[in-house]
C-alpha cells in the first residue's frame, strides 16, 4: 500500500477504531497489485469521520458512506453499524469481526470482491470462502445472476469493472445471462453510480476488455451511444486493420501504458466527429475537419458525465489536437512551442502513440515529437534555473 493508506489506517486506530481495506481494495492486495483507490470499512460514524479526516464528501447516489481526496488517492469510507463504537470497549472481536464482516461482503454483488484485510491485526479475512476463484481467475456472483441483478441492478457494470481490473474470465453463467441484453433500463441515464463504475474502468488496465463486454451486452448503446455510433464508420484498412472507427478507438485503449481518467476519455471522444462528417470528405480527407466535430460532442458527453471544467479543459485539449500533433513537422516553431507549454501535451502525446500504434501507421513520427519535446523540456529548465543567459 502506500503512505495515504498507512495514514488513513493509523489515524483510525489511534482513535480507538477499526480500520478494513475492504472490497477491491483488499482483493488486490491478496493479487499483490497496487490497489487503484482505497476503500476503508470502519465502525467510525461519519462525524467522526469528519472530525478525524476533516471535509468529505458524502454519498449522493454512490455506494460509499463518505470519501475524500488524499493526495491523488481517493479514499472511500464504508461504515459498518454491527462493529462496536470503540475497539477497546470488548475484549475479545473475533467472532464480531467476522459478522460484521460478513453483512459489509452482502454489499458487492461479487465473490471475488468480497475481501477484507485486518490493519492493526495484519489478517485477510474472506466471509464467503471466495480465495479459490481468485486462485482460479474467476469472477462469480454468490447467487444466481437473476437473482442477483434483482438486489444490484448495475450487476452487468460491476462485472465489467471487475473485469478490467482484474483481467479475470466471466463464469459461464454469469456471462451468458448478460448477453441476454435484458437489464439496461439502469443505464439511460448516467446516474451517479454509473458515472463511479464508469470512471473506475477507465482508470484500470484492461478497460480494452471491459468496454468490448459493455458492447456486447448493448450497455454502450444506452449510456454512451456517441461511441456506438463509429460502428457505421468504415476506415482505410490499409492504416486501420480494425475496419471500423469504433474497434479503432476500442482498440486505442489496449495501446494505453498508464491509464488516466482524462487520457482515456479523450480516446474513447477522440474520433466521435467522424460519424458525424463522414458523408462530407472525399479522397485523402475521408472525415474533414473531425477533430472540431468530435471536441463538440465531447463537451456535451463530459457535462452528461459531471466531469470538472478542470478534467473538461484537458479532455478537450486533447481532442481538439489529436490530429495536429501528427503534422508537427510542417508546424511553425511558434505553433509547436505553444502546445508543448500546455500542462496537457503529455496526455495528448500518449494519445497520439495509442492513436498510431493501434493500426498499420508509422511511428517513428512519434518518436521524433518526443525527442523533440524532451529537448524543450530541458531548455525550459535551464532557462529556468538561469543557466541560459540568451533570452528565447
Amino acid at each position: 500500500m502506500n503512505v495515504y493508506a498507512d495514514y488513513c489506517s493509523k489515524i483510525l486506530i489511534e482513535n480507538g477504531f477499526w480500520s478494513f481495506y475492504a472490497f477491491e481494495t483488499a482483493r488486490d492486495l491478496l493479487l499483490r497489485k497496487k490497489p487503484s483507490g482505497l476503500k476503508v470499512l470502519t465502525n467510525a460514524d461519519i462525524s467522526q469521520l469528519a472530525r478525524l479526516f476533516g471535509d468529505l464528501c458524502y454519498r449522493q447516489g454512490r455506494s460509499e458512506h463518505a470519501r475524500f481526496a488524499l493526495g491523488e488517492t481517493c479514499v472511500s469510507f464504508y461504515v459498518s453499524d454491527m462493529l462496536p463504537e470503540g475497539k477497546r470497549a470488548v475484549s475479545n472481536h473475533r467472532e464480531l469481526k467476522k459478522k460484521a464482516l460478513c453483512k459489509a461482503a452482502e454489499h458487492t454483488p461479487l465473490l471475488s470482491d468480497g475481501f477484507f484485510y485486518d490493519v492493526e491485526g495484519d489478517l485477510f479475512y474472506d466471509p464467503y470462502d471466495a480465495y479459490p476463484l481468485l486462485k482460479r481467475r474467476m469472477i462469480r456472483t454468490r447467487y444466481s445472476p437473476e437473482k442477483t441483478i434483482k438486489i444490484f441492478p448495475l450487476l452487468a457494470l460491476k462485472a465489467a469493472k471487475a473485469v478490467s481490473e482484474t483481467g479475470f474470465e466471466l463464469d459461464d453463467t454469469l456471462g451468458e445471462y448478460l448477453g441476454r441484453k435484458t437489464h439496461l433500463v439502469p443505464y439511460r441515464n448516467a446516474g451517479p453510480a454509473v458515472v463511479q463504475n464508469f470512471i473506475d474502468i477507465l482508470h484500470s488496465t484492461h478497460a480494452y476488455r471491459a468496454f468490448m463486454l459493455l458492447d456486447k451486452w448493448g450497455i454502450l448503446d444506452e449510456f454512451l451511444p456517441e461511441l456506438s455510433a463509429l460502428k457505421s464508420v468504415h476506415q482505410d484498412k490499409d492504416h486501420h486493420p480494425e475496419g471500423n472507427a469504433f474497434l479503432h478507438t476500442i482498440r486505442c485503449l489496449s495501446c494505453v501504458k498508464k491509464p488516466d481518467k482524462n487520457l482515456m476519455m479523450a480516446i474513447l471522444l477522440h474520433d466521435t466527429g467522424k460519424a458525424v462528417t463522414k458523408d462530407n470528405g472525399k479522397g485523402s480527407m475521408p472525415f474533414p475537419e473531425h477533430s472540431a466535430a468530435s471536441a463538440l460532442i465531447a463537451k456535451q458527453v463530459l457535462r452528461r458525465f459531471g466531469f470538472t471544467h478542470e478534467d473538461t479543459e484537458e479532455v478537450l485539449f486533447c481532442v481538439k489536437h489529436h490530429m495536429i500533433v501528427g503534422a508537427f513537422d510542417r508546424l511553425p516553431e511558434k505553433r509547436v512551442r505553444t502546445l508543448f507549454m500546455s500542462p496537457f501535451f503529455p496526455n495528448l502525446l500518449e494519445l497520439f502513440r495509442a492513436d498510431i500504434t493501434s493500426g498499420y501507421h508509422d511511428t517513428g513520427s512519434y518518436y521524433r515529437l518526443t525527442r523533440r519535446y524532451r529537448e524543450f523540456l530541458r531548455k525550459e529548465s535551464c532557462y529556468r534555473n538561469g543557466m541560459y543567459a540568451v533570452p528565447r
